[in-house]
């Protein structure tokens, strides 16, 4: 029978723990340093919010809404869950509009969000001047996290897992590409086909040991609760001020007052504080001061009303504050769910329903890819990245959700060996999968700095006047970001005509585009490869899928082929439009001729490079490959 480890017993480990054991998954073992919710699950506020800015993160988060109830009759115990309803405040028109999208998405799932008057928000103590609106979710509510891990843990043992409190791992441990167990503070080891990382704030350090970049930061995370408020509405509605950063919750008549807040204070989990269970930090009212006063202006009764208890607690949070959840890349059979960004104890549910689904059949239930922890670059774990991009990325969780909206922490990672000369052209840069990209070429400073919209773009014109410029002369796109992976070996191309939709027995220099599938003939990657040699291929796919696709490559391919990363081997260089093949000509003592979807070698401007007849801009082009 295979073993599969779980590491963490907070509310996201025991969830994955209980629902392995509903799928039947084998022996289940989940081990814990300290106490059963310990570390940051104890100390949650318990908001449990099903409405989420994207379908797929509210489907997770909705699981809440059927397994707390589910947990409750299974176990005979309570979670203290209990539907309140929400309102969302508004108090500029963009938000209003962002909320009456997310109100449509909600509805499309199943919710019953919808838009109302500042007038119609059913909480006297509410000062609603100044209000644009509100979104009322009646499906909000509270759970006690303590409750639930109680809860979480009996479910757990009655349906087979062993929970072992007080052990500590120090290491994973790998045989090869796979993951093999783990070592413990004796220098004892137990070994385990799978291994599930659930261990939140404490999870990078781990990670390393086997050889995972995980992009997560610690912070200080603060809330505080109020001596009893006469007169609050029971339940008292979960109310969230997102231009003001600020959550209010009702709490047995006291109200429960927390935010999201720009420059959020780094916190060292391996620190001399860092092992001490149930864990509170010290108050910190220079930080939490903004907040306390949005609190006083939102509801001013508050003035009248004493602090009870200041929580300062650790939570973690990401570079792009979603969570990392799925197997890691390049470590068979370790999976990760880590990173909860606050909303831990709400999203265990639904995290652990589907990472067990993900653990068991192999594959995610659903697309996951928004939380796919394939989707990080392991230069973002760096600490100077992590505490460079806790500037914002607290604070992100109550931004507005623009379209096109860029970081402005932590950028320059990556760059091609080109950014100087586009800088220097007047590109406007742009993040794009950790690399910086240009995104259009300004004229003055007018074009630069351009402001967000949810409505018409202002960046239009200027990206109609660069595409117009294609029908007419040519333009260069620097395509370096792109993912390149070198297939190789004797069993390349049968291992490659095994996964792809396309015949890959073409004459070298033939460029195809095709799909990857998978066993259940899903798409996995869209690609174009080319033939290199007899037994050599280059696959190019997309930037933001660069770990992902070669992971999944390296699962999939025969023993018989090899396969290298050279992404950052080259640049590509896309030399695009009606008058690419002139330009091209000048720089050539001899052009060859080459058809669509055929490449050859050239020599341009005295340097020898692969040249590419191809092109997905609707124009004629090139992509001009050189080391």
């Amino acid at each position: 029978m295979s073993r599969i480890l779980v590491i963490g017993g907070g509310a996201v480990g025991l969830s994955v723990a209980w629902h392995l054991a509903r799928r039947r998954a084998g022996e289940v073992l989940l081990l814990e340093r300290n106490r059963l919710g310990s570390g940051s699950s104890w100390h949650a506020a318990g908001i449990v919010g099903p409405l989420r800015a994207t379908p797929n993160m509210t489907r997770l988060a909705m699981q809440a809404l059927e397994s707390f109830p589910a947990l409750e009759r299974e176990t005979g115990l309570s979670t203290g869950y209990r539907r309140t309803g929400g309102y969302w405040l508004a108090r500029e028109a963009a938000r209003l509009e962002e909320l009456a999208r997310i109100a449509d998405l909600g509805a499309t799932l199943g919710l019953s969000p919808r838009m109302i008057g500042p007038g119609e928000i059913a909480v006297p103590q509410i000062a609603q001047g100044g209000l644009a609106g509100a979104l009322h979710v009646p499906e909000d509510g509270n759970v006690n996290p303590v409750d639930l891990i109680a809860a979480y843990a009996r479910a757990a043992r009655a349906a087979g897992v062993e929970i072992i409190e007080g052990v500590t791992v120090t290491a994973l441990r790998r045989q090869g590409p796979r993951i093999a167990g783990v070592t413990l503070t004796d220098g004892s080891a137990i070994e385990a086909d799978r291994v599930i990382l659930c261990t939140g704030a404490w999870s990078r350090a781990l990670a390393a040991t086997a050889g995972l970049a995980l992009p997560l930061q610690a912070v200080e995370h603060m809330y505080v609760v109020t001596e009893p408020v006469a007169g609050l509405p029971d339940p008292f509605p979960v109310i969230r001020d997102l231009d003001r950063g600020i959550y209010v919750k009702g709490d047995a008549g006291k109200l429960v007052i927390g935010g999201f807040e720009p420059d959020a204070k780094c916190w060292d989990p391996h620190g001399p504080e860092g092992d001490r269970a149930f864990l509170e930090l010290a108050e910190d009212w220079d930080q939490f001061g903004p907040f306390m006063e949005a609190a006083l202006a939102l509801i001013p009764a508050l003035q009248h009303v004493g602090i009870r208890h200041f929580m300062n607690g650790p939570e973690s949070f990401t570079a792009d504050t979603r969570p990392l959840v799925g197997e890691a890349p390049g470590v068979d059979g370790l999976f990760v769910a880590a990173g909860m960004n606050s909303v831990g104890v709400m999203s265990s549910a639904g995290i652990g329903r589907a990472l067990a689904d993900w653990v068991v059949d192999g594959h995610p239930p659903f697309d996951l890819w928004e939380i796919d922890i394939a989707r990080a670059d392991p230069l973002t774990a760096s600490p100077a990245h992590m505490k460079a991009r806790m500037q914002e990325a607290v604070a992100d969780l109550f931004a507005m959700h623009w379209p096109y909206r860029q970081p402005k922490a932590g950028r320059g990672l990556r760059r091609s060996a080109l950014h100087d000369r586009w800088a220097a052209a007047g590109a406007v840069f742009g993040l794009t999968a950790g690399w910086e990209r240009g995104l259009w070429y300004a004229r003055d400073d007018t074009e630069r700095d351009l402001p967000y919209s949810v409505g018409a773009q202002p960046w239009q014109a200027i990206a109609r006047r660069e595409a117009a410029m294609m029908a007419d002369v040519a333009v260069l796109i620097d395509l370096s970001p792109f993912t390149k992976l070198e297939i190789g070996g004797t069993g390349a191309l049968s291992a490659l005509n095994r996964l792809t939709t396309a015949q890959m027995d073409r004459p070298v220099g033939r460029a195809s585009y095709t799909q990857f599938l998978n066993a259940r003939g899903g798409i996995e990657m869209d690609a174009t490869v080319t033939r290199l040699a007899p037994d050599r291929f280059l696959v190019t796919s997309g930037a933001a899928t660069r770990m992902r696709d070669l992971a999944w490559l390296k699962r999939n391919l025969a023993e018989a082929a090899t396969i290298a990363d050279v992404t950052e081997a080259f640049c590509v260089i896309g030399v695009m439009g009606a008058a690419s093949r002139s330009v091209l000509a000048e720089l050539a003592d001899t052009l060859p001729e080459i058809a669509f979807a055929r490449s050859a070698e050239a020599v341009l401007a005295g340097i020898p490079c692969l040249l590419t007849r191809i092109s997905f801009v609707g124009e004629f082009g090139h992509e001009i490959t050189v080391a």
